[in-house]
């Protein structure tokens, strides 16, 4: 059965089954990943300033304008990581780039080449294994959480809450002034978690460059971008005797497209001098995308060991990513040494998701959900990203390279994640309650290069490092003075500890190229 609504309301990242603000800000956010041909990983994304290689199509347009020569490149590798409490490395192959330059020079004394390229390349990878366990819930339940989403009055609902309402999951009753309670009983002890998750980002970028007297660079791409974004994941929750009370899996997919443009510059102020400096604006990305949802619940063997048949969700919906801002600078030292300092913000409070309105005469509309749009803006901040790298040519045919890459968490400190009083339709539709506050990003890079002739090769090392806390459920509901507190006092105020998550990853790039 095919069910249109709204997907879950707590969740983030890679970790969830929801079109929420985390969930968008981590599909969309690839200021914290350098993804490219190997030079361009090699310098930790920094050629902003510098230009003149295929995938700085991507961060400055204007960066394509310095080509002098048509370029054909091809990009793959492999990547891995560790992950989460168990060390698990998991090897994926990957196709990250392929493109070329088409040099033409025009005659002009003002305006002496045009250039245009065709690139294809990644710009985040889903790819995340991990387990976040936890043997310290005293007393709490996942179910109480969901309880907490249930509209009691409402009858059948096509969520998590409605399928552990019709199969029994709750116990009702009376407490001792005779109110009736709707929450779990059966109090927990620990859980086990598992998630997978895979897919990528993808952007085709169109690009169109010019230079005026070799002194200024201006540069405008189109870039469509592809997303395709997959994940299965598995709880278990277990009684305070230690049996295994209950499974939830969930099947998440999304799947769409996205436009955005780009118009960057770089300009070389002193004449007689190679030092330049670049800004950049990219617009919105403008997605229309569609999730679905597969999700069922399965008693352990101590409580009868049934199944549920899985529940289906299914939403088409609009996304729209935030302004980006960029700038940077660099120069050269003869023909030795390159160095590049580029800068961006990402002002990711700007993030707006809404619905199409299918009864507008072309389906065009967009409905807004304006709570958890006014959630975005309160719980995200800018991000600021700082690349740097550095080129060396020990001689006329070998390049030594190295880069780092600092993005700050979109995240606002100390916010809380009780989302429970949004006036969004999200809250009535979810099927998981986990969550992940992810933090900074830190990349490190090394590269080198050969050429020979018109063919080079370009072999690229990156390890990236991101932890988060891990939270399976949310545990507003037992703080303070709530219905739950006051049906069980002996639960007031307590809360979970997260679990550390770390989602290191390393990956090797290769790039064969010809110039020419």
């Amino acid at each position: 059965m095919k069910r249109y609504i709204l997907l879950p309301l707590l969740a983030i990242a890679f970790t969830t089954q929801a079109q929420d603000t985390y969930m968008n800000e981590r599909l969309t956010n690839s200021s914290g990943e350098v993804i490219g041909t190997a030079r361009y990983v090699g310098m930790g994304g920094a050629l902003g300033a510098l230009g003149a290689d295929m995938s700085v199509i991507s961060w400055n347009p204007a960066g394509i304008g310095l080509y002098r020569k048509h370029d054909v490149a091809f990009t793959f590798g492999g990547t891995w990581g560790k992950s989460s409490i168990v060390e698990e490395n998991r090897g994926k192959g990957t196709i990250d780039q392929a493109g070329f330059v088409f040099n033409i020079r025009t005659g002009n004394e003002t305006c002496p080449y045009l250039n245009l390229a065709f690139n294809y390349q990644k710009k985040l990878n889903y790819n995340h294994n991990f387990y976040a366990d936890n043997n310290n819930l005293y007393g709490l339940s996942q179910m109480d959480q969901v309880a907490e989403l249930t509209d009691w009055d409402q009858g059948w609902q096509e969520n998590l809450a409605g399928m552990a309402l019709e199969n029994g999951y709750f116990s009702t009753g009376k407490n001792a002034n005779g109110e009736e309670y709707h929450y779990n009983r059966y109090s927990s002890s620990a859980n086990e978690y598992t998630h997978h998750s895979e897919g990528s980002l993808k952007a085709i970028d169109l690009n169109m460059s010019t230079n005026i007297k070799n002194r200024a660079f201006i540069g405008l791409t189109i870039g469509v971008d592809n997303m395709h974004y997959s994940s299965w994941t598995y709880y278990r929750e277990y009684d305070m005797d230690g049996y295994a009370k209950y499974d939830l899996n969930n099947d998440y997919r999304i799947t769409g497209t996205g436009v955005n443009v780009k118009l960057g510059t770089i300009v070389r102020p002193f004449e007689n001098k190679p030092f330049r400096f670049a800004f950049v604006v990219e617009t919105p990305t403008w997605f229309r995308l569609t999730n679905s949802t597969l999700f069922d619940l399965s008693r352990g063997d101590h409580y009868g060991g049934t199944r549920i048949d899985p529940w289906e969700s299914y939403l088409k919906f609009n996304l729209r990513s935030p302004w980006k801002v960029r700038t940077g600078i660099g120069s050269t030292v003869g023909s030795v040494l390159a160095w590049d300092i580029d800068y961006e913000f990402a002002a990711y409070a700007g993030t707006h998701l809404g619905y199409p309105n299918d009864d507008s005469w072309d389906g065009a509309g967009n409905i807004k959900d304006v709570a958890m749009n006014q959630f975005t803006r309160d719980i995200l901040r800018g991000t600021h990203t700082l690349r740097a790298g550095i080129e060396v040519n020990a001689t006329k045919s070998l390049a030594f390279r190295v880069g780092y890459n600092l993005s700050t968490s979109a995240y606002e400190k100390n916010i809380g994640f009780d989302q429970y009083n949004l006036n969004s339709a999200t809250m009535d539709y979810a099927t998981s309650t986990n969550y992940m506050r992810l933090g900074n990003t830190n990349i490190l890079t090394l590269g080198m290069g050969y050429h020979y002739k018109k063919f080079y090769v370009d072999l690229a090392y990156k390890i990236r490092n991101q932890k988060g806390d891990f939270y399976a459920f949310d545990t507003s509901f037992a703080q303070g003075d709530t219905q739950f507190t006051a049906d069980n006092p002996e639960l007031k105020d307590l809360t979970i500890d997260p679990v550390g998550v770390d989602l290191t990853r390393q990956t090797i790039t290769c790039t064969l190229g010809f110039k020419f």
